[in-house]
């Protein structure tokens, strides 16, 4: 783990941070103690507030350009609460990617709805009504922004993504499926790049489909990949027609 302030970064705000234009040990002795402007530590619902606040400018911004001050700025409160509750800005990612605001905590332990006509059709549209939704989308667009920006934030989007995979492979019948881990890999990797290229980059035709007619789409090839009948492609198979 990286040190607990890991955001040295300037602010973006336009504003230079804030630094003490006297020197010498005398001076800063001498400071006045500001007061805390925010809840006390133990407020359970500072964190969410702190963690939404976070969500937003990790959305607006990017992880690289968010600073501790800056979530804290945003959520009304002092900088020390966000250090209390996350210890560091990387702490406050691995919440978020971990939170319910985060699609991929929806499919631990969710069961297969038994009206759905498909694996497919329900994986659908349980991880797209995430980013249809827009309470949710700035979340889901914080999340992946933030989580492909460096190595730390992407080892922990990765062991997210992997958990849910594997959560919602043994929460299905489709866990007794032959190579069901890497079936289910391949359908996260499909949904995902979807996602991004609809609601993150905005990729046209897709983001101007109509939610139903980008299903439409989507299903079918979803489908595919989680068929039994799908089968890997060895060095000596057939060509492509």
């Amino acid at each position: 783990m990286k040190p607990s302030r890991s955001d040295d970064s300037a602010s973006i705000s336009g504003r230079p941070e804030e630094t003490d234009s006297t020197d010498g040990p005398q001076a800063r002795r001498s400071r006045p103690k500001r007061a805390r402007s925010g809840r006390r530590p133990g407020d359970s619902g500072t964190r969410e507030q702190i963690l939404e606040a976070a969500l937003h400018l990790f959305a607006d911004r990017g992880y690289a350009r968010t600073t501790i001050r800056a979530i804290a700025e945003n959520a009304g409160v002092d900088p020390a609460l966000v250090h209390h509750f996350f210890s560091n800005k990387e702490g406050v990612f691995d919440a978020a990617v971990n939170s319910p605001l985060s699609v991929s905590t929806a499919f631990d332990g969710m069961p297969f709805a038994e009206d759905v006509t498909s694996e497919a059709a329900w994986l659908a549209h349980t991880y797209f009504s995430f980013w249809e939704n827009e309470k949710t989308r700035y979340a889901m667009t914080a999340i992946y922004r933030a989580g492909l920006a460096d190595s730390v934030t992407s080892d922990m989007l990765r062991s997210r993504i992997e958990a849910s995979t594997k959560a919602w492979t043994s929460s299905t019948g489709y866990k007794d499926i032959e190579d069901s881990e890497a079936r289910a890999a391949l359908a996260s990797g499909h949904i995902i790049g979807l996602a991004i290229l609809r609601y993150v980059l905005q990729v046209q035709p897709l983001c101007d489909m109509s939610y139903a007619e980008f299903l439409d789409w989507v299903v079918p090839a979803l489908d595919l990949r989680l068929s039994i009948n799908l089968e890997p492609r060895g060095q000596g198979g057939p060509a492509a027609d």
